[in-house]
């Protein structure tokens, strides 16, 4: 499709992809807090939460797919992009999980031993390890660091990181041996829903790759994809159960078709909607910038947001006494996690220099780019100048990233004119 000039994303469909991003966080927040915050609040549609997760993993092969052809080309481009936009958040995340738990329990430890039953497991340090690593989901292990229950989807998300690394940077002979390796490390529970990540990453190659659909079939793609979606919301939504649970055959066969069918509603919906906004004038002039900052705290937001709830919920039990306060609560909640997204998920380029400068290996860079690198010379020990030229490449590469949810104001003539 003819979203992208020079390979770069259109800005409508840029910000959409923000707001969609946004959206399926906000919607796995107030699941969650329906279910301890505000148990008497009907709402409806917000409380699809796994539903909301499998768009993340659609949503992550796509950006993965695009920035791994626009700016991440090379291992350590790819390789320090990735550090950085995951581990800052993820060790804050552990952080905020032991500091609000601990207050919680402090407050009320009955209510942590009243919830013991999935969505809270007392903090190890065998836990902690595991979320560190990335280990938490491997093969049928379901590892929970305190109420940091949404950790669970890093566990898979990280192995797809892993998998593209290998498969896009690992050099031609060894690649086989080396994806089978991976696979059988990561094990049959990961596996099942790599579909979700692959279907994602070809959605990228459909919209840059293709012209625009028609009108006419962009909307009946869009349609058939909310006809299937709440086919499967109204028909299926009792059977299945999450992604990380591993009870029988029988249930994960059912489990893997549901989901999996999720991500055929998203494509679709993605694919309708690339085209449709292609075609259309700019839309977001004057929201996109609010929406780009708001999206630039999602991540944040799904990975802390549940210790938080359950601190407050344990400050106010019984909740179902003190609704108005709840409500506060919950605000104070959402905004805590914007708040927190400052120290980590938005300063990207201040830890990728960081990464650069802790990991010297990671400033030699093995692609030649004419703009940043201008010698074949690869010395034992970079020079300062050479470690400024490779900083700027890594800012290149996450700033690629995060065109995915920048804006190209090209007036609708000139992009029609470039399709």
């Amino acid at each position: 499709m003819g979203a992208i000039e020079g390979r770069k994303i259109d800005g409508n469909l840029s910000i959409y992809l923000d707001l969609l991003r946004l959206a399926a966080a906000v919607i796995v927040f107030l699941s969650h807090a329906h279910v301890f915050l505000l148990p008497s609040i009907k709402i409806g549609p917000l409380g699809w939460g796994r539903e909301a997760v499998a768009v993340f993993f659609v949503l992550s092969g796509f950006v993965i797919s695009y920035v791994g052809q626009v700016s991440e080309k090379e291992w350590r481009q790819y390789l320090v992009a990735r550090l950085a936009r995951i581990m800052p958040v993820a060790l804050l995340a552990i952080a905020a999980i032991f500091v609000a738990d601990s207050i919680g329990m402090h407050a009320n430890a009955p209510y942590y031993d009243f919830i013991n039953t999935g969505f809270f497991t007392p903090v190890s340090v065998e836990a902690a390890l595991a979320y560190v690593t990335f280990t938490n989901q491997l093969w049928f292990a379901h590892a929970v660091f305190g109420s940091g229950e949404p950790y669970w989807s890093l566990g898979f998300e990280v192995q797809y990181y892993l998998f593209y690394g290998l498969f896009a940077f690992s050099p031609r002979p060894a690649k086989p041996l080396l994806l089978c390796l991976w696979a059988t490390l990561a094990g049959p529970k990961i596996l099942m829903y790599m579909p979700l990540w692959l279907m994602g990453w070809l959605t990228m190659k459909c919209v840059i790759g293709r012209p625009p659909f028609r009108r006419t079939s962009s909307i009946a793609m869009i349609i058939a994809s909310l006809v299937l979606f709440l086919s499967l919301k109204v028909f299926a939504d009792r059977i299945a159960t999450n992604m990380y649970e591993t009870w029988s055959l029988s249930q994960e066969a059912i489990n893997f078709t549901y989901f999996n069918l999720i991500g055929v509603a998203v494509v679709l919906h993605l694919i309708g909607v690339a085209s449709l906004l292609y075609q259309a004038p700019v839309l977001f002039k004057k929201t996109g910038p609010a929406i780009k900052w708001l999206a630039g705290g999602s991540f944040t937001l799904y990975l802390v947001h549940q210790p938080l709830i359950l601190m407050f919920a344990a400050l106010l039990h019984p909740v179902e006494e003190h609704v108005p306060m709840a409500a506060v609560l919950l605000i104070t909640c959402f905004a805590l996690c914007l708040l927190l997204a400052e120290v980590a998920e938005r300063r990207k380029k201040f830890f990728a220099s960081l990464i650069v400068g802790l990991l010297p290996v990671l400033s030699r860079t093995g692609g030649k780019t004419p703009v940043n690198v201008a010698s074949d010379i690869d010395h034992t020990a970079p020079s300062t100048s050479q470690l400024v030229r490779v900083l700027e490449e890594m800012q290149n590469a996450l700033d690629g990233e995060e065109k995915v949810g920048g804006i190209h104001d090209a007036p609708p003539r000139e992009r029609a004119s470039r399709a």
